[in-house]
């Protein structure tokens, strides 16, 4: 038989060998379940006190090995919140302030006032908790007609109420804007339209529209007035009235002139209303005309001091005033007169010159003939020989050029030589730029500017190919 468990416990004198749990001999014969025994089986450790803990509180340690109490002051310096919140950890003190002290009972804290006295001010007054303030009345009847505050307390004024000949000064309200009443004031102060007679307002101002032949309140024409019979409808505008005929607005006219070439209103005309603008107004005898034809009144004219001729001038062509004498008085300066009649020297030497495509002076004075040379302008063509040259009218060279007369170059097999000869009458020569033999090809004359050259076989070296022209 396995031995499962096997206690021995000579205290209580049994011993126990090879039983199962529920059949344990005692060692006085009897059964009784392992489980009643004490064994590692039934052991738990947390069933059980350890011999050696501590208390620490505030910093001191207390042994717990014996029953420990412990104390708090009355004073509790530390309050630590809880979940409301309402409190917040650390020291608290309360501090009684003036005519204030702080009494706790269990736990409770209360603050209790040592004040029971007040001043009194502006009449009010304190007995115990309960306070008045003294009311005195100006005036007689048993109607209050207004309230003040003064430095005592409050007065009430009193009055009475109107008498049925009081009331007779007064309009009943039923009787303010209605017939065989009273009229009422709008805000302005004035009294309302609606409580005039029509023929009050039988003008209206206003602004009309002549694109649709109605009347607007504001110049924007946004509101519209009705037209009504009788009534006089002026357009701040332009000032002009109208009436309603029942179905549309029509212009008074006074019968004087409503509008003068095309202008309305207040009209000032000038001279470009009339088409006048090109003229002055001024007084025949003050104009002065630029150009005319013939003058309204010839005009002689006559020089005084020389023996001539009057001539008479009306503007239809020149005149010419012949001198027939000029007294010697009138003669100034001295010269030198030959007896054929011709000068023999200028008193001031004069230069002569000359301008334009050639330039030329000279100093003259009447006493010998004079020479210069003529200097022709440059036209801007250089000097030389020239194929082809352009002549102005004044048979001047203004421009001059060279034709292209040859073209060179190289090639080494068939090929197309624009040459830009402008001519198909040209010459073409070849020859081997190694040996310096003539070759021989076959050339097109393709066009103008260009010749195409065909070779029978490739080239051993390559060929200089000159074209010229044979026409110059």
């Amino acid at each position: 038989m396995d031995i499962k468990y096997a206690y021995y416990r000579s205290s209580v004198g049994y011993k126990i060998e090879g039983k199962t749990d529920n059949d344990i001999l005692t060692a006085g014969g009897s059964t009784r379940p392992i489980n009643s025994f004490w064994h590692d089986g039934n052991l738990n450790p947390l069933d059980y006190v350890p011999k050696t803990r501590t208390l620490t509180i505030n910093g001191t340690a207390y042994d717990l090995s014996a029953n420990r109490v412990i104390t708090t002051p009355d004073t509790i310096t530390r309050l630590k919140g809880g979940a409301s919140g309402t409190l917040v950890s650390g020291d608290v003190t309360l501090a009684a302030g003036a005519n204030m002290t702080i009494n706790q009972t269990g736990s409770t804290i209360t603050l209790v006032s040592t004040d029971t006295t007040y001043s009194a001010g502006n009449g009010l007054t304190l007995s115990g908790t309960s306070f008045s303030l003294p009311v005195t009345t100006s005036g007689t009847g048993n109607v209050v007609t207004g309230i003040t505050q003064t430095a005592n307390g409050i007065t009430v004024s009193l009055g009475s109420m109107p008498t049925a000949a009081d009331l007779a000064n007064y309009v009943p309200l039923s009787q303010k804007g209605a017939a065989n009443g009273v009229a009422s004031l709008d805000a302005s102060g004035l009294v309302p339209a609606s409580q005039l007679p029509s023929y009050v307002d039988d003008v209206l101002e206003g602004y009309y529209k002549t694109a649709d032949g109605k009347f607007y309140k504001e110049a924007a024409y946004t509101n519209l007035i009705t037209g009504e019979t009788g009534k006089i409808y002026v357009s701040l505008d332009t000032n002009k009235t109208y009436r309603w005929t029942g179905t549309t607005f029509v212009y008074i006219t006074s019968g004087a002139v409503d509008s003068v070439n095309g202008l309305t209103g207040v009209v000032v005309l000038n001279k470009s209303h009339v088409g006048l603008s090109n003229v002055d107004n001024t007084a025949d005898a003050a104009k002065s005309v630029l150009s005319a034809s013939k003058w309204t009144a010839a005009r002689t004219i006559t020089l005084s001091g020389v023996t001539s001729t009057a001539q008479t001038v009306d503007g239809t062509s020149n005149v010419t005033i012949p001198i027939t004498a000029v007294p010697a008085t009138l003669l100034t300066g001295t010269a030198a007169v030959n007896t054929t009649g011709s000068a023999a020297k200028l008193t001031t030497a004069r230069t002569i010159s000359a301008s334009g495509d050639a330039t030329w002076s000279a100093s003259f004075d009447g006493s010998a003939n004079v020479t210069s040379a003529l200097t022709l302008a440059a036209t801007g063509v250089a000097a030389g020989t020239y194929d082809e040259v352009t002549v102005d009218a004044k048979g001047r060279v203004t421009a001059g050029s060279n034709i292209v007369r040859s073209y060179t170059t190289s090639i080494v097999g068939t090929a197309s030589i624009a040459h830009n000869l402008g001519t198909r009458n040209v010459d073409v020569a070849m020859y081997d730029t190694v040996t310096f033999y003539k070759i021989e090809g076959r050339v097109k004359l393709t066009d103008p500017n260009k010749i195409d050259v065909e070779f029978d076989s490739a080239l051993p070296n390559t060929v200089s190919i000159t074209v010229t022209r044979k026409d110059i």
